[in-house]
């Protein structure tokens, strides 16, 4: 009998890459067809780097209401090991034009859903270890407020930007982070 068979553990780890990679073909392909739909009422659309906490990379489509910009912003994120995609619906305000021209406030709402990779759980504030990691599924709501610089010479966007979230882990854990504070950096297309 054999206790330790080293083609099970690697095709252990081949499946969850493979798994992974079909995740990210789905995220990107959700997202390239919500832009070509969406296509004819944008008035922008953008790509960049969100580097933070739950850092990650995103996809945003904008278009004018009035006297505000709405845009709907779609990011994949990375912590604990795991991967979560955030939605996002975010309002840009001209109310900062006293400051300059090119800087905008922008505040927003959405949710998250994911995978987390844990090693303990929560019970009535006391950890209960786990004897390895498990991945468990992951659902939370966010919030968001930025100040964006608009760069009208080269079409690039810096945001700061704070992402308070709820989220959610069965079994493992509640969490709420007032304070997920990032610079994005995105280039407009």
């Amino acid at each position: 009998m054999q206790l330790w068979n080293s083609n099970n553990v690697l095709n252990k780890k081949y499946k969850k890459l493979r798994d992974m990679k079909k995740f990210y073909i789905t995220c990107f392909t959700l997202l390239f067809i919500l832009s070509t739909v969406a296509n004819s009422q944008l008035s922008s659309m953008q790509a960049g780097l969100r580097i933070g906490y739950r850092g990650g990379i995103f996809y945003q489509l904008s278009h004018d209401a009035g006297n505000a910009e709405i845009a709907y912003n779609g990011m994949l994120g990375f912590s604990n090991y795991g991967v979560q995609v955030t939605g996002l619906r975010i309002v840009y305000e001209k109310s900062l034009n006293s400051i300059s021209p090119n800087l905008y406030f922008a505040w927003g709402y959405g949710a998250h859903a994911g995978f987390v990779n844990v090693d303990r759980a929560y019970y009535y504030s006391d950890p209960y270890y786990y004897n390895r990691k498990y991945l468990c599924p992951v659902i939370g709501a966010d919030g968001w407020l930025a100040a964006e610089y608009r760069v009208r010479e080269i079409p690039l966007n810096i945001s700061l930007n704070l992402k308070p979230y709820i989220e959610f882990a069965v079994p493992a854990y509640v969490r709420f982070m007032p304070f997920d504070l990032a610079l994005s950096v995105s280039y407009v297309f």
